[in-house]
């Protein structure tokens, strides 16, 4: 737009000085003419007729000036596609011919073979532990497991005891303390040595009492009973030698 006007203006412009260069050679025109017949205007008056007063069609006319006229910018709107539409999907007709089943021979069922029913197998008696005995005149008026006690893998089981001296004498001995058994069978190797150790260790006549815990770490039926022991006691202590049952077994479960 801005050039638009801008050439339109550069127009006008020299169509202005078109009329002033027209105009003024009229006027230098008109001006020689009068000079040179100034003494016959006189007479040319007379003879002449009246000269016709200039009209608007015997004037000189300026030159046409043509402004240029706004050209329409082009559509730039591109019409949209139509949209084609999607094409149906037609129906297959199948054009196999079912072929129609063959006979299937029936399957051939063999019976089974006569399996033996498994045998249920019968509860295994428990062992029970050995009775209690006097060994060298020694011997247990009391045993017993504490109420404190807790029946739980590594929980404390608390016993006590009283044993008495029937020889008159002292009778040394290596260990003395509780035996575990385990689902019917002796743990000599868990043997909880709670006597014993010391130099000259031996039962007084009078017997003694005393209390002393121990700790299974596995879950399972147990029983606890009082043993004693007269080997060495380098040897009893590591599960060795031969125990001699002072107690009843008392039956408890770890869970």
């Amino acid at each position: 737009m801005r050039t638009i006007l801008v050439g339109i203006l550069v127009v006008l412009i020299i169509g202005l000085l078109g009329v002033a260069v027209v105009l003024g050679y009229n006027v230098f025109t008109d001006q020689s003419a009068s000079s040179d017949s100034a003494e016959s205007s006189a007479t040319v008056a007379a003879t002449q007729p009246d000269e016709i007063a200039p009209t608007a069609e015997t004037l000189p006319q300026p030159p046409l000036v043509l402004f240029p006229t706004d050209t329409p910018e082009p559509a730039t709107n591109t019409p949209e596609p139509t949209p084609t539409p999607l094409p149906t999907d037609t129906p297959t007709v199948p054009t196999d011919t079912p072929v129609p089943p063959t006979n299937t021979p029936a399957p051939v069922v063999v019976p089974p073979t006569n399996t033996p029913v498994p045998v249920p197998p019968t509860n295994t008696p428990v062992p029970p532990a050995p009775p209690p005995t006097s060994a060298n005149g020694i011997s247990a008026t009391f045993w017993n497991l504490q109420d404190r006690s807790q029946f739980t893998p590594g929980g404390l089981i608390w016993f006590e005891w009283t044993i008495v001296n029937s020889s008159g004498n002292p009778v040394p001995y290596g260990c003395i303390g509780a035996m575990p058994q385990k689902d019917g069978a002796d743990r000599p190797d868990w043997f909880k040595t709670s006597w014993g150790g010391s130099p000259g260790d031996a039962v007084p006549p009078q017997g003694f009492s005393a209390d002393d815990n121990i700790v299974l770490n596995e879950t399972g039926n147990y029983t606890l009973r009082l043993a004693i022991s007269f080997d060495d006691y380098s040897v009893c202590s590591n599960g060795g030698g031969t125990y001699h049952t002072l107690s009843n077994a008392i039956p408890f479960t770890i869970r």
